[in-house]
């Protein structure tokens, strides 16, 4: 799950022809795009994959570790895109800190998708290697079936460890070096994945001759801010706007609001800049909110999706399906066919360095994100309405608060609704949220969605993907 469970409990618009995907009994015919030896040892033989279906088994792959320094490496999991002459490249993320983005393969964004524990799988239509070659990267060190010889100190760290990943997958792949990029993960990657974007960008601006081509980051119910702020300050405007699932009366609202009031006026709070700044009376103050709003709410609905009105029962779904890639990634013969060179045990989330996490020294990204426009990024921020984890409430506050191309926040805040159309016949057009662009930033709402946008809602996530982020039609 992409902020752990540990944590605290806490579209559109345009009217769209959907891409052309015919439905076929015989899978689609790929051509791999990387005859040479040095990809050759990463290639994956899908015919001696278990219970993939004929689609899946078609489909190019690869996977194994990719060298970063001092003797560490990272996992990756890359399907081919679905054309061979696609110009896409995305880098998918998932969050935690500490959880595999082999989530994202088999229950998000990726080809995979399993009706029976992990014992066959079929095709996930909205997969999004209809329109770019997808790598989906276990990090930081620790996760997944990435090495673990080191501590991770800050963000910076992972940013500069990400450029060397990225400069060593383009010698194993070549051909994925000119392609245009994008970065795009959930939840903590929101914490990640800006400080990659930088310093790709800072490589970029020293190395002209080895440039990589970053063209946007997408950013999905991301944790762009301090624990203070998107737990406790910014998540009280939420709370009232969803008072149904909380308490019957007004008395745990009203001491809920003075309590923020308090904490506003307090330093190291809402002004921190990193989760080291935070005081130690702006804990006690959040601890207390807490108390007021976890009393009202005695976990019938599930904080990661507040339409689902039995935790218990999600919590269960969520474990469920979570079992059905951890055992598929913990047979002998998957681990041996994507090239894990001795038997590991793979979990899901790990709770990866949380001490220095928790007092992780690093500039929260949405002090920068701005800078990165401005730097000629495009930038995609995403919500979903009915997460409770990193509510809808938080992002807007942070693009209030965000300056680029010379302006502080969207100088209009109305937002276009629109219908949306799935790819798969017979399903009805509906709206499905609303969105708004500005200078290079675009947010988008999304109605029937809570913290995993792509699985809760795939037809919304490759909408967004092809028709915003991409964007070549």
């Amino acid at each position: 799950m992409s902020i752990l469970r540990l944590t605290t409990a806490i579209v559109m618009a345009l009217l769209f022809t959907p891409l052309s995907i015919p439905a076929s009994a015989k899978p689609h015919q790929y051509a791999s795009s990387h005859p040479h030896d040095h990809a050759a040892k990463y290639r994956i033989d899908t015919a001696k994959l278990p219970g993939l279906d004929k689609e899946l088994t078609a489909l190019p792959q690869w996977s194994g570790d990719i060298p970063v320094g001092n003797n560490n490496t990272l996992f990756f999991w890359y399907t081919q895109a679905k054309n061979l002459k696609s110009d896409n490249l995305i880098f998918w993320h998932n969050g935690g800190p500490g959880c595999s983005s082999m989530e994202g393969l088999f229950e998000e964004i990726g080809p995979y998708r399993s009706k029976d524990q992990g014992r066959t799988w079929h095709m996930n239509p909205y997969s999004w290697h209809n329109f770019g070659h997808v790598v989906y990267i276990d990090q930081p060190f620790g996760t997944g079936f990435s090495t673990n010889n080191v501590t991770v100190p800050n963000e910076d760290f992972i940013g500069n460890t990400m450029v060397n990943f990225y400069l060593n997958f383009f010698k194993a792949f070549p051909e994925m070096k000119s392609k245009d990029m994008y970065i795009a993960g959930e939840s903590y990657a929101g914490r990640y994945i800006p400080y990659m974007a930088k310093h790709v960008l800072d490589h970029n601006d020293k190395h002209k001759n080895e440039l990589i081509r970053l063209q946007g980051i997408v950013l999905g119910d991301a944790y762009v801010d301090t624990d203070i702020n998107n737990n406790f300050i910014n998540y009280l405007p939420f709370v009232k706007e969803h008072k149904w699932i909380y308490a019957n009366n007004e008395t745990w609202l009203t001491e809920a609001e003075q309590l923020v009031e308090q904490a506003k006026k307090l330093p190291g709070c809402g002004n921190a800049k990193s989760d080291s700044e935070v005081s130690d009376a702006c804990v006690a103050l959040e601890n207390q909110f807490y108390t007021c709003t976890n009393g009202g709410n005695p976990m019938y609905y599930d904080p990661y999706n507040i339409n689902i009105k039995d935790c218990l029962q999600a919590q269960i779904d969520d474990s469920a399906a979570q079992a059905s890639w951890e055992y598929y990634l913990n047979l002998a013969e998957v681990q041996d066919q994507i090239h894990i060179s001795a038997p590991t045990h793979y979990v899901n989330c790990v709770n990866i360095n949380s001490g220095i996490y928790a007092l992780d020294p690093s500039i929260v990204t949405k002090y920068f994100i701005g800078s990165l426009i401005d730097r000629g990024l495009k930038v995609t921020m995403y919500s979903g309405l009915l997460d409770s984890v990193v509510p809808h409430t938080l992002t807007e506050a942070v693009i209030r608060q965000m300056t680029w191309k010379g302006h502080k926040g969207f100088a209009h805040s109305k937002m276009t609704k629109a219908t949306m159309k799935p790819i798969i016949a017979g399903h009805p057009a509906k709206q499905r949220g609303r969105y708004h662009s500005e200078r290079g930033l675009t947010y988008v709402v999304v109605d029937n969605s809570g913290h995993m946008m792509p699985r809760d809602d795939p037809v919304t996530a490759f909408w967004m993907m092809d028709k915003i982020v991409i964007n070549k039609h």
